[in-house]
């Protein structure tokens, strides 16, 4: 992708709107489509490769246009490639192809991808299981890094949110447990904080309600952070969506990993 003026109106389109408060990034509206199924017996009705197309819209406001597409092309299991896109489909940002325009020509820690942002290299996406819940040293969690070229973020689960308490709580009272880890995993709020990779101080946190009163939709919290900062926790949340919509399908779910949602 060569930075061009149409890609740097694009860019400053996209800033103007990650400068609100709140984005929405809607994965239960994802549009399939490239969807190849197994020719098998046993995988004919379930993808082996796709693509989607997901809106992001403002967080303020439910009945906005989206402003934002990100694209997510899956060409086997567990590999993906993506992009974000204007309304109109103007590229502002992609994963890089190794030794992509500015890339370092060796790959990211694994699993991870490059990224690319205007048209120029930005950074970097991963993942680790370094965090562990509050209450549980036992319990890893899963955190999102994004490396930008001078910032760095991290997101990751609060573990004293609501649903990690009650988890915790519904394990150590063995016998009660399934009358309390069903209600609590069903309806109980969690949150998600954005933490400065460098110095590990919260930056923000992101709410959501429990699964029972969600409308599906992530609202991302960007309030108090910087442009570089907002780019790099909106590129988390969609590295995290595209690797659920990788995943092999399940038997039991025809579709598959991410198909309705994270």
């Amino acid at each position: 992708m060569v930075a061009d003026p149409l890609v740097d109106a694009a860019v400053r389109q996209c800033d103007d709107f990650l400068s609100s408060s709140t984005v929405a990034f809607h994965p239960l509206k994802v549009e399939q489509f490239d969807v190849v199924y197994g020719s098998g017996f046993f995988d004919a009705f379930s993808w082996v490769s796709r693509s989607g197309k997901i809106p992001i819209t403002s967080g303020d406001d439910k009945n906005a246009p989206p402003a934002l597409f990100v694209t997510i092309s899956v060409p086997k299991y567990d590999e993906f490639i993506f992009s974000i896109t204007t309304a109109d489909g103007r590229i502002v940002a992609r994963t890089s192809p190794l030794g992509g325009p500015g890339a370092p020509v060796f790959p990211p820690a694994e699993p991870g991808t490059w990224v690319e942002w205007g048209g120029k290299h930005h950074g970097h996406l991963d993942h680790d299981f370094a965090t562990k819940a509050a209450l549980c040293p036992c319990w890893s969690i899963t955190t999102k890094n994004s490396v930008g070229p001078s910032e760095a973020v991290s997101v990751r689960d609060n573990t004293l949110s609501p649903v990690y308490v009650g988890v915790c709580c519904g394990l150590m009272s063995v016998f009660f447990a399934p009358l309390v880890l069903i209600p609590v995993a069903l309806c109980a709020p969690r949150s998600f904080d954005v933490v400065n990779r460098a110095t590990g101080q919260r930056l923000c946190r992101t709410h959501r309600p429990g699964d029972c009163c969600d409308d599906g939709s992530i609202k991302i919290n960007l309030e108090g952070l910087n442009q570089e900062q907002r780019r790099l926790t909106l590129l988390a949340f969609i590295y995290e969506y595209a690797q659920e919509f990788s995943k092999k399908p399940q038997r039991n779910d025809g579709g598959g990993g991410g198909g309705d949602g994270v």
